[in-house]
């Protein structure tokens, strides 16, 4: 296992890399870099020629859209989950204050049970662990592995899938460390101009139109991402047989952790911070 400090040192390495190129190309919003835009768009893409074209257009704007049903999905298992985690929390005399879309360095969680502020699960004024909710049948691993950079335990709820898994970054180190040096390095090429452009099938979709590479035949596609009948009928239904074994199972997790480090106060749960988004 690596030391943890080395793995903050990167990070902040990170961070302070992601200011530079947030005020070089104007991804600024209220004063302040958009770090988990410009680290999403940085570890998204392999040819670092595609990633400095969208820095340098920071207004250019994706013409895909997804059906908003999956979003919905997402915030209606939020919400039954939280409400599970509050119902457990209770009835094991847990003292506790429950908040959703929580921001971090580099991302946001669904669901956080938190006994203070910031909003992450803390006991002991020591945060224990995060939850993210996945309602639909993708898996962004890109984002997953941005959530693997701090270090709490990470419960991963999946509905239509009917998983849960806890995954502890602390057990992952090595991962973590290689994962931040080599984002470290590309965001360093691409400050000091020294980056790679890689052809190959993403050139499709690319709107470098001065990349000799570039083989995109629509320029401006609109394209509405949905499914089917007969899959959206059987995706509903798996929807809600799974979702109340998902929020159980997820509930218990965190009840678990959180009577590990912490004993039962019987005092209830305070929710006047409750957040829904």
């Amino acid at each position: 296992m690596q030391d943890t400090s080395v793995v903050e040192k990167q990070k902040q390495e990170l961070q302070a890399k992601m200011r530079i190129v947030g005020e070089r190309y104007g991804w600024v919003q209220s004063g302040r870099p958009l770090t988990v835009t410009l680290t999403k768009t940085l570890s998204s893409y392999a040819c670092e020629r595609r990633i400095r074209h969208l820095l340098e257009n920071a207004d250019f704007k994706e013409s895909q859209r997804f059906d908003p049903y999956y979003r919905q999905k997402s915030e209606f298992a939020t919400i039954k989950i939280l409400e599970q985690i509050k119902t457990r929390v209770t009835a094991n005399g847990l003292d506790a204050v429950i908040l959703t879309e929580a921001p971090s360095d580099f991302g946001r969680y669904d669901v956080v049970v938190t006994q203070g502020y910031p909003c992450k699960v803390y006991a002991n004024s020591e945060e224990r662990i995060r939850i993210e909710v996945k309602a639909s049948l993708g898996l962004d691993l890109e984002q997953l592995e941005r959530y693997l950079w701090d270090p709490s335990p990470l419960i991963l709820a999946r509905v239509i899938t009917r998983h849960v898994a806890k995954i502890e970054p602390l057990k992952l180190q090595s991962y973590v460390l290689f994962s931040l040096r080599e984002l470290n390095a590309k965001a360093e090429r691409l400050l000091s101009s020294k980056f790679y452009t890689i052809p190959g099938t993403t050139c499709t979709t690319c709107h470098d139109n001065s990349c000799p590479h570039n083989r995109s035949k629509s320029r401006n596609p609109v394209n509405v991402l949905t499914m089917p009948d007969s899959e959206f009928a059987e995706d509903l239904k798996s929807f809600f047989l799974n979702l109340s074994y998902v929020a159980e199972k997820t509930a218990s997790l965190v009840v678990e952790e959180l009577e590990s480090v912490m004993p039962s106060q019987n005092h209830g749960i305070h929710s006047p911070s409750t957040i829904v988004g």
